[in-house]
């Protein structure tokens, strides 16, 4: 953690100091509850309707950028301490805001379950808590995202498929589930899709030798994304192919994913020559030791349903890459 106010952030396990014990312990804690990418917020109303409150939805709430329909990165739910009841306190992401005589946050691994995260905010007045959330939420956001990021990828890639021999040639394993087939495969390209009543799924993995000049690669993301997807992600029109959706420009980030420098994208794309579109993240990995770039992309086609949690799905299989010589 870094740059904090007054006061670090406080790690506490919930434990005994003896191993074994505190293994017991954990053992005896029910499973926690709660939907994807959910924070229950224990806070009275004179806290939550003022400053504090107006600054956690602010910096834990904002919309996820690449979504067609304005969805929030976490779903925040308030409730007064009163309600803090048994039921509640199964909830996977926790956190209290409270008004005391110290300054601090607390952050506690499954304190009434598990996997559980709960963060605590405690400052002697409401100011004085919307600075703490302000100089804290970046830290406390990523710590809540891989959380849940942990705890997602434990259940989609409970049972993978076998690696796809494209991925092993390449020096490169993921753990995929079984759901999705293989619909294409090229010498460097491979495309998969899980497809069901509601939503279509997609994942396009593609391999290219690092250039000398590829610092300039998040400039060329899209373009080499179009190129890929216009050839092998057609629309159900005769000649309609996806594209980047340039109407609302996508997000880019850098970042690491087995240790690779990466670069996440995320935006919409379009069916040119047809009506469908949707959302797709795209993280475009540097592989040095192999001397490879590799595009992971992954896109949803769901026009009924809200579609952060199925990004958030495909995310988790995105993730689960490494570099394996």
């Amino acid at each position: 953690m870094k740059n904090f106010w007054l006061l670090p952030i406080l790690l506490l396990f919930v434990g005994c100091q003896d191993g074994s014990e505190s293994q017991i312990f954990a053992d005896t804690l029910p499973t926690s509850n709660g939907g994807r990418l959910d924070i229950i917020v224990v806070a009275e109303e004179s806290i939550w309707s003022e400053v504090a409150g107006e600054k956690f939805i602010k910096y834990f709430a904002p919309q996820q950028d690449g979504l067609p329909q304005a969805e929030p990165i976490f779903t925040v739910r308030q409730v007064p301490p009163e309600s803090f009841n048994s039921l509640l306190h199964r909830s996977r992401n926790i956190v209290v805001l409270e008004e005391g005589p110290e300054t601090k946050v607390t952050v506690e691994k499954d304190e009434f379950a598990r996997p559980q995260i709960f963060i605590k905010f405690t400052a002697p007045n409401g100011t004085e808590l919307a600075k703490l959330i302000i100089q804290n939420q970046e830290d406390l956001t990523k710590m809540l995202h891989d959380s849940e990021m942990e705890h997602l990828q434990k259940r989609v890639t409970a049972k993978p498929q076998p690696v796809p021999k494209l991925l092993k040639d390449h020096h490169v394993s993921m753990k995929i589930p079984a759901s999705f087939i293989i619909d294409q495969e090229s010498e460097n390209t491979l495309v998969l899709w899980n497809k069901s009543l509601k939503s279509d799924q997609g994942i396009l993995i593609h391999f290219d030798p690092i250039m000398e000049d590829d610092a300039l690669i998040g400039d060329r993301i899209i373009p080499l994304r179009d190129s890929l997807t216009s050839h092998f992600i057609k629309g159900d029109r005769e000649g309609s192919y996806m594209v980047v959706e340039d109407y609302i420009p996508p997000v880019f980030e850098n970042l690491k994913i087995d240790g690779n420098f990466a670069i996440e994208t995320r935006g919409l794309w379009r069916t040119k020559g047809d009506f469908m579109g949707g959302s797709f993240i795209n993280y475009t990995v540097f592989d040095e030791t192999n001397n490879q770039r590799i595009m992971l992309d992954a896109f949803i086609y769901a026009p009924e349903i809200k579609k952060r949690n199925l990004i958030l799905e495909l995310e988790a299989i995105l993730r689960t890459l490494e570099i394996t010589n």
